[in-house]
């Protein structure tokens, strides 16, 4: 999955099947079934021209006076856009903190079935940015954020016991110290805190990835230049895995931002940028909440229109939603989408992707469900790798007790890839269990 579920991309493939060459079309097929390989460039392009044919009878690359063909025209608005998706990879060792707490919450939930409270404080040395003298945190690259957080879960298994008394833990990344402490005391979910809430190298990242974006942008210019006279042009630049958008400030001004308004200032043919990215939504109630197990990330694609004067930038900005309009939300975030693709991270597929609702009413993947009547191993399929209480012996008992399954429905989770079985077991059944006497009739002697 690239940011949208595949439900997603093929619904998209068949809006821009015969407004798009099939050799771009197959090339994007390819890139999906591809884990180590970044397609959420091509993703976006195809995504934003199935929302404007869908809501705006958009035409695809038509061709211009210069033979150019600049990816997308609104005729009825005479709008040219180009698309252009950055996707600069070694901007991913430079990461915020964020990405590590996550990754460590999601391994503290999965391996560590304890109440209580985790302090993590990153070791830092002293760096010079903008003139300034700034501790830096110090944490390992990127791409081993995943098995290091694993390790550290187990480790902290074993060092922990019965997790009832308060220990530390040390752990060495570039040869700074990092400290992770834990105490007990909570009784309901496991609580995770770091001393470091955020940091950015944001003006220093600024200059030296500006010719990222900029290249990008330059790359419009031919394709829309030539663009007929009163018609609006414009980029749309689309976040395919970079620090441009994912790393910027406390108050949420990312670099990319500063790049582009510094850009349409001394380009006279570029009459407007709109800037795509995915953003997480939570419930402001969640935002408070100090248990990790009560997070419920939702995702939305996000844009921002900046323009040689507000009527262009109004005009763009509400074209612009009305296609998302008619699209699907995506599923994860830029980052997730392009750790999962680089294989760095753990897939999230599945397996062991169970709940139960009481005793009597149990969920699994409507996709696990087909896999087992397939052939498949059942115990393996339901119980994954989890380390809490597989979902096979809770099943085996309920057969074991003679409980029959009274109910089954199917809970729809489109458009994302998930569609869940509810299946309800009932009271103890003649059927399939064995015969006996009633309860009062087993004390008479007779």
């Amino acid at each position: 999955m690239l940011i949208f579920s595949r439900r997603t991309l093929q619904s998209v493939i068949d809006t821009v099947s015969g407004h798009t060459p099939d050799s771009q079309l197959r090339s994007l097929i390819n890139a999906v079934e591809k884990p180590n390989k970044n397609g959420i460039p091509g993703v976006w392009e195809l995504y934003l021209l199935a929302g404007h044919i869908l809501a705006h009878n958009a035409k695809v690359e038509p061709t211009l006076a210069n033979g150019k063909k600049p990816d997308i025209l609104l005729p009825e608005h005479l709008i040219y856009a180009d698309v252009k998706a950055i996707s600069d990879d070694q901007a991913h060792h430079d990461y915020p903190i964020e990405f590590f707490i996550e990754t460590f919450s999601d391994q503290i939930l999965r391996r560590l079935p304890v109440m209580g409270n985790f302090q993590v404080d990153f070791g830092s040395r002293k760096a010079s940015i903008d003139g300034q003298l700034v501790s830096v945190p110090v944490l390992p690259p990127k791409a081993d954020i995943a098995q290091i957080t694993k390790q550290i879960a187990l480790d902290l298994r074993l060092q922990g016991g019965d997790f009832k008394r308060p220990f530390e833990y040390l752990i060495v990344f570039d040869g700074v110290p990092t400290k992770i402490s834990f105490t007990p005391g909570r009784h309901d979910f496991p609580t995770l805190g770091w001393n470091s809430a955020h940091f950015t190298t944001h003006r220093r990242h600024d200059r030296e990835v500006d010719s990222v974006a900029k290249s990008a942008l330059d790359g419009a210019r031919p394709q829309l230049e030539s663009s007929p006279e009163g018609s609006l042009r414009g980029v749309y630049l689309c976040d395919g895995g970079t620090e441009l958008w994912t790393k910027g400030a406390a108050h949420k001004t990312f670099p990319i931002h500063d790049i582009v308004r510094r850009y349409i200032a001394s380009s006279s043919w570029l009459d407007f940028v709109v800037l795509f990215s995915v953003e997480q939504e939570r419930d402001p109630t969640d935002r408070m909440a100090p248990s990790l197990r009560s997070r419920r990330a939702t995702y939305r694609v996000s844009h921002s229109v900046m323009a040689r004067d507000e009527a262009i930038r109004d005009k763009v900005d509400r074209l612009v939603r009305e296609a998302l309009a008619k699209l699907d939300s995506p599923l994860q975030n830029i980052e997730s989408a392009y750790l999962n693709r680089m294989n760095t991270a753990t897939s999230i597929g599945f397996r062991g992707g169970w709940t139960t609702m009481g005793d009597d009413k149990f969920r699994i993947p409507a996709r696990s469900l087909g896999e087992i009547l397939a052939g498949g191993n059942a115990r393996s399929i339901l119980d994954g790798d989890e380390d809490r209480l597989w979902i096979s012996e809770r099943l085996a008992q309920c057969h074991r007790d003679g409980r029959m399954i009274v109910k089954t429905e199917l809970v729809s989770g489109r458009p994302s890839d998930d569609d869940w079985i509810d299946i309800t077991f009932g009271p103890k059944d003649a059927a399939v269990s064995p015969l006996e006497l009633p309860a009062s009739k087993k004390k008479d002697p007779s």
